[in-house]
């Protein structure tokens, strides 16, 4: 009788334990869920023709038409330009040559008898002494699909500017902030004249005019900065 209850006993015991033991795998109802991220950084690049032009036998009251020269935003953020032209002359003062521009800035490229027309207009204007840029007429640039900048560097501002003495070196900043600012589909065509005044004396003769034109490029957000001088740079310009 003793041994039949231990035997129960034992019995019940082992069924308690299988029923712990059965318990103990159970767990809580529970969930995952995992979200990836990626981030695609944004390029600032410049394309520029690198050569501006040059020429042979250049005299009093001649000009010097360049071709327009393209300055492309070529990376995938809005950029903020900044532009110089720097000229010097290796026996003489630069100060008898006469520097003006006229830069289009656009989306989608004007008709190319609209870039030779406007060059043309302001050609003559050069050489007569007209100084003001030449903007479409009757049009805004809403209307057109572009903007024009254009002008001449008054004797006014390029007396402010730092001079070197060895060359004769000047330093001329271009136009207004607004429109040397690109996104990231424009881009810019500029086109140069330079004069050589009629009151240039027997000291220019075989003198060689040399010019070079940079523009830098950064990002559009506040507090950034220039930085380093950007590699986007044209050969010398050069006029014998």
């Amino acid at each position: 009788m003793k041994k039949a209850k231990k035997a129960l006993l034992g019995t019940a015991l082992a069924g308690a334990l299988v029923v712990s033991a059965g318990f103990g795998t159970y767990s809580w109802f529970t969930d995952v869920k995992t979200a990836n991220s990626e981030i695609d950084n944004g390029t600032l690049t410049l394309g520029m023709d690198t050569q501006l032009f040059t020429h042979e036998k250049f005299a009093p009251s001649q000009v010097l038409v360049s071709d327009f020269k393209k300055i492309e935003n070529t990376g995938s953020l809005d950029q903020i330009l900044r532009a110089s032209y720097t000229h010097s002359v290796d026996k003489a003062s630069a100060k008898k040559y006469k520097v003006a521009y006229l830069a289009i800035k656009y989306a989608e490229r004007p008709d190319e008898t609209v870039l030779k027309g406007m060059a043309t207009e302001y050609e003559k204007g050069f050489k007569k002494g007209v100084d003001n840029p030449v903007m479409p007429s009757g049009k805004s640039k809403q209307a057109v699909g572009y903007e024009v900048e254009g002008g001449l560097v008054s004797a006014d501002e390029a007396s402010a500017m730092k001079m070197q003495a060895a060359n004769q070196e000047k330093t001329f900043k271009f136009g207004k902030d607004g429109f040397w600012k690109l996104k990231d589909n424009q881009s810019i065509e500029i086109m140069f004249f330079v004069k050589l005044l009629d009151s240039a004396g027997n000291e220019y003769q075989g003198a060689q005019y040399n010019g070079e034109f940079k523009v830098e490029a950064k990002q559009t957000d506040e507090g950034a900065d220039f930085g380093p001088a950007a590699n986007t740079e044209v050969s010398p310009t050069t006029a014998e």
